[in-house]
């Protein structure tokens, strides 16, 4: 056959669409003509890579497509400040990569190395832009291709796009979203249907969003509603924001804390007297024991003093949750209000760079407060922590904190031991030393001798003695310890078991006929034990030892004024249900409809979420074999009390909400 036939029977092939082409495999390429494709396919231009030779990197000029022909080739992202590298895709013979970079031109995400010797075919942006300029037919085919794959992309995803105009809010929500979860990831939870919660959001592709999201929504699978920035912010503001707020806006009776500052009197000791000449401007003064008063009268644990760059932000943790002072403070009257409560608490008024702790005893009215003052130097300059602790808390005993009778019961009995080691885990501000202290108030007599050692020293009790650490001169808590068994005592408290010494003291004097109690920052109660066992406490002195071990977490309570029944979602039900929390259908829940008494909020004060594990003798075996925290766990079936079975106690006795209880139970 002569050429001209070779040819002419190549064009009747072409004509036919028989033609295989390697661009039949180039998803955009696909529902060209033959001809167009032959036409591109003269055009591609050959590239051969060597193994480990790289063919661009992230950041390069997105200028062409490749078509593998043979070999392999990596397509990997890194990052060089921490000298990670991620691959996203390997990729081989008749696979392509580049065709967004084909289309727009921006720089490359990725990088791309050759794994094997590889041959390549490559078309130029140049010469794919001339083909669409040529034939603008090719460019809707090509954009009707990549809107496949966008749509294809968000149905596997999950997304929809659409408005929310003509939408309702599902109210139930946000008992298992919170507002500032919502505002923080611009999600917002609409409805839930058949297991699958709707989200409308206008970011789809927030990937940290979607996962703390789910997180929450636990068990729940999610459908993503894509929408404008204008509409998303628009339904949140006039449907989630008011009912967020619903029921909240009570307002207190207005209090007039500068008038009633006067009343607030402070306790110096001989050397703040002869400073008080350098921070006893009326207004700092009268600024200062106003803050004071008010965060007292809203019952907070904490205040916060913060510089920022145009002011002084001022925040009261109340019911472990922090709200702004209302109100400005002026920067320029920073330094004379730290000046004031330094020389109020005994530090040095000179030293700004390192930081600093003391303590300020106050009377209001009949009562007696200690703050416990902290100061760190930020960039706008000192921060300054005040945390209010209230003599009264000490009115507490056991059962007034375990609310659930018989656990309280088993409780009691661990702090009734003649001797062993009882410890209280949790994390900070779980409420662990007002347990502990409730414990030595019940146990207090004049016939027992108890020793405490705390950093700091929180609560002073008569008739104990209490003794602060001092890491400075040398006096840790294995020290104080080590001094307190020379001293004959019968109880021993441990502020904290920090270290391994400390935590072989501890089990050393709870077997030589010692009671001794301690907190620990755990999880939960298993927990405890495998982390003792890890700083080298032996397993079988910790089985002869430990008594038992109380794990706690502080949730906020109904307000008793404004108390009111109400009707849950499923929803929520299911959530709580994946938790451990066993609520039968047709309880009777309850939430709190705000009222003056708690401000408006629902909720006045807290309530604590308890989870008891005692070492009976078959943990005791687990322990002192080094069983893992499951084969503990199973053998305290029947002297184990759950932190979820505790918090659907407090369900079902209208003391909390299934949001406060999901809050602290594990979420997966």
């Amino acid at each position: 056959m002569s050429e001209e036939q070779a040819a002419g029977s190549q064009d009747m092939v072409v004509g036919q669409i028989e033609y295989a082409s390697p661009l039949d495999s180039i998803a955009i390429f696909q529902p060209l003509p033959a001809k167009l494709k032959a036409q591109l396919e003269s055009k591609l231009s050959p590239r051969s890579l060597r193994a480990g030779e790289q063919l661009f990197s992230e950041g390069d000029v997105g200028d062409a497509m490749y078509l593998v022909l043979s070999g392999r080739v990596s397509v990997f992202v890194s990052d060089k400040s921490l000298g990670l590298t991620h691959e996203l895709a390997q990729l081989g013979s008749g696979q392509a990569f580049g065709e967004m970079a084909l289309i727009t031109g921006e720089a490359r995400s990725a990088s791309v190395r050759a794994l094997d010797d590889t041959e390549l075919l490559a078309l130029s942006r140049d010469i794919f832009g001339r083909l669409v300029a040529a034939v603008p037919q090719v460019a809707l085919t090509i954009a009707a291709v990549l809107a496949r794959r966008l749509d294809q992309h968000n149905q596997a995803q999950g997304i929809e796009f659409g408005s929310l105009r003509g939408r309702a809010f599902d109210p139930n929500m946000l008992d298992l979203v919170p507002l500032h979860v919502i505002q923080r990831h611009r999600m917002v939870p609409l409805s839930a249907e058949n297991n699958v919660v709707t989200v409308a959001t206008p970011n789809p592709g927030n990937r940290l969003g979607v996962d703390d999201v789910h997180r929450v929504l636990r068990g729940m699978d999610l459908r993503l509603l894509a929408v404008s920035q204008q509409d998303f912010d628009a339904f949140v503001a006039q449907q989630v924001e008011p009912l967020a707020r619903k029921g909240r806006q009570v307002a207190s009776v207005p209090r007039n804390y500068e008038a009633l500052a006067h009343k607030l009197v402070y306790h110096p000791t001989e050397a703040d007297e002869d400073k008080s000449a350098q921070a006893s401007a009326r207004d700092v003064v009268q600024m200062l024991s106003a803050i004071v008063v008010e965060a007292i009268d809203l019952g907070a644990s904490d205040i916060h003093i913060e510089p920022e760059r145009n002011r002084i932000a001022v925040r009261y943790r109340v019911d472990g949750r922090l709200r702004h002072r209302g109100g400005t403070i002026p920067v320029g009257v920073h330094k004379a209000l730290v000046t004031r409560i330094k020389v109020l608490s005994s530090l040095d008024i000179s030293e700004r760079r390192l930081p600093q702790d003391g303590r300020i005893s106050v009377d209001l009215g009949n009562k007696s407060y200690d703050l416990r003052v902290a100061s760190l130097n930020t960039k706008y300059g000192e921060k300054v922590t005040l945390r209010i602790l209230d003599s009264t808390q000490l009115g507490h005993d056991l059962g007034s904190l375990v609310l659930a009778d018989k656990v309280a019961k088993v409780v009691r009995q661990f702090f009734y031991h003649p001797n062993g080691l009882v410890l209280v885990t949790g994390p900070t501000g779980s409420g662990k030393t007002t347990t502990l202290y409730a414990a030595i108030k019940e146990r207090h007599n004049p016939e027992l001798s108890i020793c405490t050692v705390e950093d700091p020293i929180e609560y002073d009790v008569p008739g104990i003695s209490q003794v602060q650490v001092n890491e400075a001169i040398g006096l840790g808590f294995a020290d104080v310890m080590r001094a307190f068994l020379r001293q004959d005592p019968n109880i021993i408290l441990v502020g904290e078991t920090r270290d391994t010494l400390t935590a072989k003291m501890a089990c050393n004097a709870a077997l030589t006929g010692h009671l001794v109690l301690s907190s620990f920052h755990t999880n939960d109660t298993v927990s405890a034990i495998i982390r003792l066992r890890e700083m080298e406490v032996e397993p079988f002195v910790l089985s002869e030892a430990l008594v038992g071990v109380v794990n706690q977490r502080l949730i906020r309570r109904i307000c008793p004024s404004c108390r009111r029944q109400t009707a849950y979602s499923d929803l929520i039900l299911q959530n709580l249900k994946a938790d451990g929390v066993e609520i039968a259908p047709g309880s009777t829940l309850w939430t709190g409809a705000g009222c003056q008494h708690c401000n408006g909020d629902g909720f006045k004060g807290r309530v604590g979420v308890f989870e008891v594990l005692a070492v009976n003798q078959s943990v005791r075996e687990a322990i002192a074999r080094g069983a893992s925290a499951s084969e503990i766990e199973r053998a305290a079936a029947g002297a184990f009390v759950p932190l979820a079975s505790f918090a659907s106690f407090l369900l079902r006795e209208g003391l909390t909400v299934p949001s406060e209880v999901l809050r602290i139970l594990s979420r997966a």
